[in-house]
């Protein structure tokens, strides 16, 4: 009697849990309480113990495959301990300790995971523990690690969500960061998804609940089925947070306190680019962000919008990324702000984007529909389950990214995509968010209505929309709150029906919502959906025209009404927009809350911009010459609403010459090439290029474009005290950037030209030479200041100097001006570096100034090397300048080690120099892990084995004896080879980066093979190499390897093939030098040859100095790294 209601106990418990299991993918998606798996876990022991004499032990797992799961998982997830599982799981089912049971338990794990359809993980092999405890998700013994990830995490200012958390963790060549988690926590945050994600964002959630609320414990509410966590998870991460409040080991701010915009990469659907959006500083605004794609740096002025007092509030400034790039660093010097966005994943070349541009986490599920795939063009996105190819709507070539394609994908009736290239498959497969997910419907925005930070302003609710029950309802979450607070508005369950259900998530609250709210629906672990929206609920605007155009003074006039159904209302329901007026501040209220909203109404953009280039919209025509038509340019027009455009070029008596039909783009833009007019517009001399809008019927509207005109845009100016007289203007909308020759480190001033003047800013009135260029301005958009001159810039004679606030470079100034001597104290290497670029393209060489201001870098080389990584001088031109500064030769290793740096190539130079003295810190073994990752993260994995002595073969990515074959292939061929080294970013030193950086010398062979520096070189290697080969014979067989893959080859013929050897040489000499192993390499004359090659091939340099530095620390040291650091 015992056995058979044992038995039927066991049956109805099995039907149970099977169907559990049936429904999910992973085992804590199922929601079983620490009760539940206990009752299970006593179950199996006594069957086991009942059944296992009579039937054997197999029979117990392959008629309770459901059962057996639950009790070997459950126990993962309850009880897990390392290496100790089985002692503890014989302990819990009160069986004794059996190795054919624990045999038959393993072999069979895998075919019951399969049974259910839930994952195997097959990455794990033979760890079946670890596969364990995977499926259990946290085990409750790992939870503390997590949390204290998760503060430091929040407390360094980064992202408050687990897919933030997750892209941190995870980088590529980073993983020192998992060291602090338990082995199941990091292979849980690696293969659980958006189960992993699900549970980490509501860890999140509840810990700021908990700040927010430091008496949560007295809150009895507090359960699976308002915090969404597992049971038993709960209650271990109560108890961490009742003993160790939240932030208590690293400040964490509130929610509303954080809510900062912070750098975000985003896809430009309009002008087809992948930008970053550059957040306005908390401080010192007035400072540049300094934005360094993989080491070009450019400096970036974050727009802040008109009226707008609240920095916190302003819209981000999209910065387009000019290439592929693996990532961007984004430094605010004056706030302190760092930030660091990965960008390309070599190994998997994959960014996904959701239908409004924003950028798809790796580690979040994607929408199940429209999503732009971005990847090189030779790889093609696949159905991860059917291998089929996804179809695009539409493909094009992101803007500067050449080799790649951004292609539009509906991922309706898909679950998970693949990226295929050179016929394999990428390591992971990016799961599509499952029918069964909730979806939110958000109503149309207003109009030209937006947040002052830039968001959409809706007058209606969104929708949620739950999916359709299938075998049993499913209960579904919907809250509600404001943004920036931790309690909620609305806290409703809805169960799913048989059909699609639609829901208000405000139900219950009444109308006249208005402010930013965030809505938060939860089902399934796996299935969350978080989006923030802003509502100006009852809010009407219209406008008396249906877009504005540009006109001489600024932009045709309008006026926009609003409505507002009560409880709403408005500070003014009629505005009047005049010429110069582009938006203004309205201000709403409901009740007891009030806003202030930015109204801009609908208006016409252009630009001319050449092909591949980022898109520089504007509101003002400008001026070409008829043989600027003939670029490789496009004229485009963006225009709202409904209309009709062709593009024609008018003459000057007002008739047309040519009329063109644009192509039409997303967003309704019309373009074509400027080429198309260029024969029309040079037998005219001057014309306007328009646009004619037919906006209804027999009505058009004429934009001016471009104006065609001579090529100079002034025929002269001179200096009138403090005034600017200019001659001979092409056009009225015209202003100048006015640079101070004796302050080359400042960005130029723009002054305005008003009737052929403009007065010169105070501060550069009797402030020395100035350098005067021209240009067509535009008051409504931000004209971007170039780095250098142009050549139609004029020098102006002025006497004195620039009294800069800093007293440094004041005193640099006055030496610039030759009225003072060469300060010898206080120097700021910042301001040094921009005039040493100009002295040394002025002299090429050295000469007084250039002299002195070498003299006051080599105080401190590692300052001066840091602060050229710091400045927006092209990389291209560092190794050059290193040479040339002697700075080459000097060690760059500090006692003091300051934040990351920006650029990635002077920033492993500067970590291998603080190797040694790393190693010798007992207390910086955190700090040598971070090292070493970023070394073999931005270096590649050549450049840790250089460092541990391992060279591997050096005769590779140099040039050869097989490189003499390409001077028969004609330009063409060689470029696509080069190119196909380049379609993907790579390390510094990985073997597609290292023959990119050949393929450039090879371009440079003939310049070269005509430069004296080439004789110089030739004459100064062989006394090199044979003072190398004495002082560090290892480094030397290094070097002489280059020689030997030219045997065969007529190197007095073709001189230029020993370029690889001669830089390399240079380079190992100059980086010995530093470490005292060889004494005064290099004379000025040789120094001077070897920077000029730098100058042709800076790659191959650059590239060759790496390798040198890594092969003389090693010379020195030894390993101060290993390869597996």
């Amino acid at each position: 009697m015992a056995e058979s209601f044992l038995a039927r106990q066991a049956g109805d418990e099995e039907f149970r849990l099977a169907e559990a299991l049936r429904s999910v993918k992973l085992f804590v998606e199922t929601g079983l309480d620490a009760d539940e798996i206990a009752r299970a876990q006593e179950l199996f022991g006594r069957l086991a113990r009942e059944r296992a004499r009579r039937f054997g032990i197999r029979s117990v797992i392959d008629r309770y495959p459901a059962l057996t799961l639950t009790t070997l998982i459950g126990h993962a997830g309850l009880a897990y301990d390392q290496g100790k599982y089985w002692e503890s799981f014989w302990a819990v089912v009160d069986l004794t300790p059996e190795p054919d049971f624990e045999a038959a338990l393993r072999t069979r794990l895998r075919g019951m995971l399969r049974k259910f359809g839930m994952r195997e993980f097959d990455d794990l092999g033979a760890q079946y523990v670890q596969v364990l405890a995977v499926h259990a998700g946290i085990p409750v013994h790992c939870l503390n690690d997590l949390v204290e990830v998760i503060e430091q995490h929040i407390a360094a200012g980064r992202d408050r969500d687990g897919a933030a958390l997750f892209e941190w963790l995870t980088e590529p060549g980073m993983g020192y960061r998992m060291g602090s988690l338990d082995v199941p926590v990091r292979n849980f945050l690696r293969f659980g998804g958006e189960v992993a994600v699900d549970i980490v964002d509501r860890i999140i959630e509840f810990a700021e609940y908990t700040v927010e609320h430091p008496d949560f414990t007295n809150d009895l509410g507090l359960d699976t089925s308002t915090t969404g966590l597992p049971d038993a998870l709960l209650d271990a991460l109560i108890d961490r947070l009742q003993e160790r409040p939240f932030g208590s080991e690293a400040r964490v701010s509130g929610p509303a306190e954080a809510r900062g915009r912070r750098p975000a990469v985003a896809y430009n659907r309009i002008d087809d680019e992948i930008v970053i959006e550059v957040p306005y500083p908390s401080t010192a605004p007035e400072t540049p962000w300094l934005v360094s794609f993989d080491g070009d740096t450019v400096q970036v002025y974050a727009e802040r919008p008109w009226g707008l007092s609240d920095t916190r509030l302003c819209p981000p400034t999209s910065v387009p990324v000019p290439r592929r790039v693996r990532h961007v660093l984004l430094t605010h010097p004056g706030s302190g702000a760092r930030h660091t966005l990965p960008v390309v994943d070599k190994d998997e070349p994959l960014l996904l984007f959701d239908e409004y541009g924003r950028a798809l986490s790796r580690h979040t599920a994607l929408p199940r529909g429209e999503v732009i795939a971005v990847h090189p063009g030779d790889a093609e996105l696949l159905d991860a389950d059917r291998g089929a190819r996804i179809a695009a709507t539409s493909e094009c070539v992101p803007v500067g990214w050449r080799g790649w394609v951004a292609r539009v994908c509906a991922l309706d009736d898909v679950d998970g995509v693949v990226l295929r290239r050179d016929g394999s498959t990428g390591p992971v497969v990016r799961a599509v968010r499952a029918v069964g997910a909730a979806r939110l419907e958000p109503a149309t925005p207003l109009p030209g209505l937006s947040t002052r930070n830039g968001l959409h302003v809706y007058a209606e609710r969104p929708t949620v929309l739950l999916p359709p029950a299938t075998a049993a309802s499913v209960v579904w979450w919907v809250r509600t709150r404001r943004a920036g607070t931790v309690d909620w508005l609305t806290d409703e369950e809805w169960e799913s029906s048989d059909t699609e259900s639609c829901l208000d998530p405000f139900d219950g609250i009444e109308s006249g919502l208005l402010g930013l709210f965030d809505i938060v629906v939860s089902g399934p672990l796996g299935s969350d959906l978080r989006h923030t929206f802003f509502l100006a609920e009852g809010l009407v605007v219209e406008y008396d025209t249906p877009f504005r155009v540009p006109e001489q003074d600024g932009m045709s006039e309008c006026t926009a009404e609003l409505v507002a159904l009560s409880p709403m209302a408005v500070d003014t329901e009629r505005v009047r927009f005049d010429r110069s007026t582009r938006e203004t501040e309205v201000r709403v209220r409901s009740r007891d809350r009030s806003e202030r909203l930015i109204l801009r109404p609908p208006h016409v953009e252009l630009r001319v911009d050449p092909v591949g280039s980022a898109a520089r919209w504007r509101t003002a025509a400008t001026v070409l010459s008829a043989e600027d038509m003939t670029d490789d340019a496009v004229v485009a027009v963006r225009v709202p609403g409904d209309v009709e455009v062709d593009l024609a070029l008018v003459t000057a008596t007002g008739s047309v010459a040519q009329v063109e039909i644009p192509e039409v783009l997303r967003g309704n833009v019309f373009q074509v090439s400027t080429r198309v007019f260029a024969d029309t517009a040079r037998a005219l001399r001057t014309s306007t290029l328009s646009a004619r809008v037919d906006v209804a019927a027999d009505v058009t509207r004429l934009v001016s474009l471009a104006r065609i005109r001579p090529t100079r845009l002034f025929a002269g100016v001179r200096l009138a005290g403090s005034s600017l007289i200019f001659d001979g203007l092409a056009g009225p909308e015209m202003a100048a950037f006015v640079w101070a020759d004796t302050a080359p480190w400042r960005p130029p001033e723009q002054v305005a030209i008003s009737d052929g003047t403009a007065c010169l800013p105070a501060e550069l009135t009797g402030a020395g030479p100035l350098t005067v260029q021209v240009f067509v301005d535009d008051p409504w958009s931000v004209i971007t200041s170039p780095a250098r001159p142009d050549d139609t810039a004029v020098r102006m004679e002025q006497p004195g100097w620039v009294e800069d606030p800093d007293p440094a470079r004041a005193r640099l100034s006055r030496y610039l001006a030759g009225a003072a001597p060469l300060p010898r104290d206080g120097m700021a290497f910042g301001a040094i570096w921009p005039v040493l670029v100009r002295e040394f393209d002025a002299a090429h060489g050295r000469d007084r100034v250039a002299d002195g201001l070498i003299e006051a870098l080599s105080v401190d080389p590692r300052g001066a090397v840091e602060a050229l990584a710091d400045s927006a001088i092209p990389q291209s031109e560092f190794p050059a300048l290193l040479i040339r500064s002697g700075l080459v030769e000097r060690g760059f290793d500090s006692v003091v080690r300051g934040e990351r740096n920006a650029h990635p190539w002077l920033g492993c130079l500067m970590d291998i120099a603080d190797l040694p003295l790393l190693k010798l810190r007992t207390s910086a073994e955190a700090e040598r892990a971070e090292v070493a990752g970023y070394l073999a993260s931005r270096g590649g994995p050549w450049l840790t084995e250089l460092l541990s002595g391992k060279v591997g073969d050096p005769r590779v990515g140099v040039l050869d004896a097989n490189t003499l074959r390409m001077t028969g292939f004609d330009a063409v061929r060689v470029e696509e080879l080069k190119s196909a080294c380049e379609i993907i970013p790579g390390a510094l030193l990985d073997i597609d980066t290292r023959f990119s950086a050949v393929f450039d010398a090879f371009g440079q062979r003939q310049a070269w093979q005509r430069d004296p520096a080439l004789g110089i070189l030739t004459k100064a290697s062989a006394p090199a190499l044979a003072l190398l080969h004495r002082a560090a014979p290892f480094v030397y067989g290094v070097v002489a390897a280059r020689n030997e893959v030219l045997t065969g080859v007529d190197t007095t013929e073709h001189p230029w093939l020993l370029m690889s050897l001669q830089s390399l040489l240079m380079a190992v000499s100059a980086r010995l030098a530093a470490r005292g192993v060889l004494s005064r390499p290099f004379s000025p004359e040789t120094r001077g040859a070897w920077a000029r090659l730098a100058e042709l091939c800076p790659a191959l340099v650059a590239t060759d100095l790496l390798i040198a530095d890594a092969l003389a620390c090693y010379h020195i040291h030894n390993d101060l790294i290993g390869v597996t650091a």
